[in-house]
């Protein structure tokens, strides 16, 4: 999503003149710090946070984890640094790190929703879904009309497998923002997999009718489809999505899908075999395709 995060006045004010400290500033020029720093003067910490933005730039991020957690030290309740220091954990594949950051600049930051889809991301490698949907339920707390944080929340119970919760928080969300693709579709998503296919596919054709592209919504279009049997309508949006998007595993998956349903075992690992060559190996699908393999054999 790019849509930005509703903000207060204040925010706005606070994060701008963080914003111009950080970027915009002439070089050497010396940054006066509110807050007071734990052993650093601020001729210092402006030296520093310098050498960090140089290092970030350059994307030297081994080099610039030591520097973001001295800044963090100093400053433990800016979240410009706590962002930081998340995103050099990212950038350097801890996601254990990663999430402890962001988790600490939800705590101080006017603008939570910032802190998402990287913790979730984080989370999602961790494998504690319990933790990514407490995060998300925290943020939307503090701001239960952004549309945006409404969807992370969607996405996040979506990862627990809590299908009905995600399609309530899918629909807040189209509800407060309308037309918002992703939320859409994370909706239409749902009713595929709990509710009713025929209004998943209205939902999704509200949006390709103006954005005909979009390939989260021809995914779920050729989903409901599917589920209600119509393979040949449903091939037509998988096959143009994974035209328009060819790194989209998911369309690979669901086209193999029907191909089992109408029993062509060889197409059906085929696209199996295109799928993990793509995307890595995924036990379930390797599962799949040698089932399959072994069917072909008898």
């Amino acid at each position: 999503m790019s849509t930005p995060f509703f903000r207060i006045l204040g925010s706005v004010t606070v994060l701008s003149v963080c914003y111009w400290g950080l970027y915009l500033r002439p070089r050497h020029q010396p940054v006066v710090l509110a807050e007071e720093a734990e052993g650093l003067s601020a001729d210092e910490a402006g030296q520093l946070q310098e050498r960090l933005t140089g290092l970030m730039r350059g994307r030297r991020f081994e080099e610039a984890q030591p520097l973001a957690e001295a800044m963090v030290k100093a400053f433990p309740g800016n979240p410009i640094y706590l962002r930081r220091a998340a995103e050099i954990q990212g950038e350097l594949g801890h996601p254990a790190e990663e999430a402890e950051a962001w988790e600490r600049f939800l705590r101080v930051s006017p603008t939570p929703g910032e802190a998402f889809p990287a913790l979730l991301n984080a989370y999602r490698k961790l494998g504690r879904t319990r933790a990514a949907i407490d995060a998300c339920e925290r943020a939307v707390a503090l701001e239960p009309t952004n549309a945006e944080l409404l969807f992370y929340l969607g996405r996040a119970y979506e990862f627990g497998k809590a299908y009905p919760k995600a399609r309530e928080a899918y629909r807040r969300a189209c509800e407060l923002r309308s037309g918002n693709s992703d939320a859409t579709a994370g909706w239409g998503r749902m009713e595929v997999f709990i509710g009713d296919p025929a209004r998943a596919i209205q939902l999704v054709e509200q949006v390709l009718a103006r954005r005909p592209d979009d390939a989260d919504c021809l995914l779920v279009h050729g989903m409901a489809l599917r589920q209600q049997g119509q393979y040949a309508r449903a091939k037509v949006s998988l096959e143009r999505g994974l035209k328009l998007h060819p790194g989209y595993g998911d369309f690979m998956l669901v086209l193999g899908g029907i191909a089992e349903s109408e029993n062509h075992p060889a197409e059906a690992r085929a696209w199996y075999d295109r799928y993990l060559a793509q995307n890595g190996e995924d036990a379930e699908v390797r599962a799949r395709r040698d089932r399959l393999a072994a069917q072909e054999r008898k």
